[in-house]
């Protein structure tokens, strides 16, 4: 659990690539790319609340993860001038946690829980009261002399952010008074992200190598920052300050990544499909092959696949599109310079 804008984080230094990861982030609505309809959604609301001196509606982010949701959450406390507590779900192992942690904050503070789906059963239900009326509810006493107490907390803003926003609980989303999806980005809008990173990291990147990094991000700006990242460590063994054609080509080298940035997993999972000559096959038989967990295929590996349409569900299993097949016939053969089987 981390407590920003302006607070120390803890008693030892920071790492690096934390101090990396804090100066990467926008820091207002406007620096924020991509996301258009949320923005425009989220202006109206915080104006609206700072004309009413009012707390901002608690908000839910939801979707693929790398698409900017806690840069989105710090982005809007920045916004409200307000202080802004980061945890995740699995932080409050009992309700007392839950309370301790609402009883710290002040009013108009905003309160971030990542993963928010994986909210203890009973620490959820405790949320309940505290998201609609600011108030703990606690039952006191026992036998004869129990009885309800309710301990009013200061009111404030909850943002919670899941990557599985279909194992919330239907009284849990209700609670949000906005509720925003995130999308890939497109290759235009990861073009900008590239440039501000490569600027701020003191590198140079022209538009054509900033849109070749763009392509192979698979629209999540997490993945298109640490292409530059590790383009700019190619660069720095090089001895050059410009992230050029030929860096590119090495990186890309390393990293095994073909033209839509898929990797040698991507295309492991692929093959497998493609010698199945359009039979399904099973999730728990595809993880196990792959030897990689279900949550993590299901939220980290498969939905770029799907966004491609190489990739298909069927309730018999996964199978390989028209359009995967047409993309494993092109690669099949494909040399040593890129991307191989």
């Amino acid at each position: 659990m981390s407590i920003i804008n302006g607070k120390k984080q803890d008693n030892s230094s920071a790492s690096n690539a934390q101090n990396d990861e804090i100066i990467l982030r926008p820091q207002t609505l406007k620096d924020y790319i991509g996301q258009k309809n949320i923005k425009k959604s989220l202006k109206v609301a915080m104006q609206a609340s700072n004309e009413r001196s009012e707390c901002l509606e608690h908000i839910l982010l939801f979707g693929p993860p790398g698409l900017g949701k806690t840069s989105l959450a710090m982005v809007i406390a920045k916004e409200m001038d307000a202080h802004i507590v980061k945890t995740t779900a699995t932080s409050f192992k009992r309700v007392i946690d839950l309370f301790s942690m609402v009883m710290t904050l002040q009013k108009h503070d905003v309160l971030f829980i990542d993963e928010i789906h994986r909210l203890d059963k009973r620490v959820e239900e405790s949320l309940y009261s505290v998201m609609e009326d600011f108030q703990i509810h606690m039952v006191r006493g026992s036998g004869r002399n129990i009885k309800a107490v309710n301990i009013p907390c200061k009111s404030f803003t909850l943002i919670g952010a899941t990557t599985r926003s279909g194992l919330l609980s239907k009284p849990l989303r209700d609670r949000f008074g906005l509720s925003f999806q995130f999308h890939f980005y497109a290759v235009e809008e990861l073009i900008k992200v590239i440039q501000i990173v490569a600027e701020q990291l003191s590198f140079e990147i022209k538009q054509r190598e900033a849109e070749e990094i763009a392509r192979r991000s698979r629209g999540t700006p997490r993945i298109a920052i640490h292409l530059v990242k590790r383009a700019r460590d190619v660069a720095t063994v090089a001895q050059k300050q410009i992230i050029d054609a030929e860096v590119i080509k090495e990186t890309f080298r390393l990293l095994q990544l073909d033209d839509f940035g898929l990797n040698d997993f991507d295309r492991r999972l692929l093959l497998i499909l493609y010698q199945r000559k359009g039979k399904p096959m099973g999730l728990n038989t595809l993880c196990a092959i792959l030897n990689e967990d279900k949550v993590t295929f299901e939220e980290v590996l498969e939905p770029y696949l799907l966004t491609l349409g190489f990739l298909e569900k069927t309730p018999r299993g996964r199978i390989l599109t028209l359009h995967g097949l047409q993309y494993m016939n092109r690669h099949m053969n494909m040399d040593a310079d890129g991307v191989l089987f």
